[in-house]
């Protein structure tokens, strides 16, 4: 079967697993199938799908090479700064000159351009998923060294989960590096700002771009209207390309045409030389995007298993108070900055502050009864299970304890059309 791992990106910048799919063969029925399981688990559409097509595979891996076809074409293909103009202008040359008119397979590449060409649509916001399919090779060859072909469905979930636990240790040693302080290369207030706001890693990246901005951006011109500076400044880095910056300086709404922001979720280098020149020295919080936060996993992992799938009024004001709290904890523990007397007196509080809420509450804080676990999952136990015909099963894995203290593995999945009388037999708790 076909394994299909689902990939995001964490706050480190890093490949994370949200799930898997097996499939009894690639065609556009399984595929169909994946997406309509993966839209019924995650409640809401993804923004898009990422394919790839290997033009070597289609035009052939000497012409590609010595011709310098593909390195004029990916100056138009890939660049992030061409209006789509540019690139249908860039487009229409190399073929041309290249003697590609006939050529069918381009053709039709070309006329669903403004499927997969960066600059029709720049303005998507895609967190560093575009352009590349360096994610989904790495995710597959990772997972290659824990799982083998010809493995049985249980040996591939043992294998798996091994795999999951793996990462998500490389996730926690990452979120430990993030209280290591990484050296400053300027004495901008608002690199220090960026310090106390993102991850290690992604520090990093901003980090590069308040550097470029101190280096050669010119300015070209600057016009004033109601509470709005328009700057327009030429960076030589860039090729000496032109590019506009709109600051409010009343709200600190800042907007640059090189949209970096809105595709990848932190400031371009013109963004921070205009904030600058604006006397702007703290990042606008509207232009910290979340997902990169040193505390991005804690802001969710506090919310109870029962108000994940709940999107009513109530169940979000809880959602609110409970990152408010989480927060004010965060908060706290930064700012008793090691002191021995202080950390006692915070967990004197909170010691104090659970037993009320547990006599006030009078339930188990930290266990799940048979009935939650129905719920979480969205099923009941039955006696007999009839598996129905179906392309293949999505995989979700997760651990729980019920009230009797007895811990379970829980492996939902909906199996293809197998012959499961000749699979071994799946011990279930």
């Amino acid at each position: 079967m076909v394994f299909i791992p689902l990939v995001g990106i964490d706050n480190h910048w890093k490949s994370v697993t949200f799930g898997a799919i097996l499939l009894e063969k690639e065609d556009n029925d399984n595929y169909i199938w994946a997406c309509e399981s993966f839209k019924k688990v995650f409640v809401k559409n993804p923004k898009c799908i990422i394919t790839d097509q290997d033009l070597a595979m289609k035009l052939g891996t000497v012409f590609c090479a010595e011709s310098g076809f593909m390195e004029k074409l990916n100056q138009f293909i890939w660049s992030d700064h061409i209006t789509p103009e540019e690139f249908e202008q860039g487009w229409s040359d190399a073929i041309e000159e290249f003697d590609l008119s006939d050529n069918v397979w381009l053709r039709e590449m070309f006329e669903l351009r403004n499927f997969w060409i960066p600059a029709y649509f720049n303005d998507e916001p895609m967190v560093g998923l575009l352009r590349t399919t360096s994610r989904s090779e790495s995710s597959n060859f990772y997972f290659g060294n824990y799982v083998q072909r010809g493995d049985t469905l249980s040996e591939f979930y043992l294998c798996y989960q091994s795999a999951i636990d793996k990462q998500r240790n490389n996730s926690k040693k990452l979120t430990h590096y993030d209280d290591f302080t990484p050296k400053l290369i300027t004495d901008r207030e608002i690199e220090k700002d960026a310090l106390r706001l993102y991850t290690r890693a992604m520090f990093y990246k901003v980090q590069e771009e308040i550097k470029a901005s101190s280096m050669d951006i010119v300015v070209l011109s600057m016009n004033f209207s109601e509470n709005t500076r328009t700057i327009m400044i030429q960076d030589t880095f860039k090729k000496g390309i032109t590019f506009k910056v709109a600051v409010n300086m009343e709200t600190n709404n800042i907007e640059c045409s090189c949209k970096l922001f809105t595709r990848a979720g932190y400031l371009c280098s013109h963004a921070f030389f205009c904030l600058g020149i604006c006397g702007i020295k703290l990042i606008p919080r509207q232009d910290v995007c979340n997902m990169w936060l040193k505390n991005a996993i804690e802001r969710f992992s506090t919310l109870e298993l029962g108000e994940i799938s709940d999107t009513g009024t109530t169940q979000l004001s809880r959602r609110v108070k409970s990152q408010d709290c989480w927060f004010e904890f965060q908060g706290c523990l930064s700012d008793a900055s090691g002191n021995a007397d202080i950390l006692e007196y915070i967990r004197s509080g909170l010691s104090s502050m659970r037993k009320h809420i547990t006599v006030t509450m009078k339930k188990p804080r930290t266990r799940l009864n048979s009935e939650q676990i129905e719920e979480l999952i969205d099923s009941r136990v039955v006696e007999e299970i009839s598996i129905p015909r179906s392309y293949g099963f999505l995989v979700l894995l997760g651990d729980f304890v019920l009230d009797s203290g007895r811990s379970y593995h829980v492996f939902v999945g909906l199996f293809s059309d197998m012959r499961l009388s000749q699979q071994p037999e799946i011990p279930v708790p």
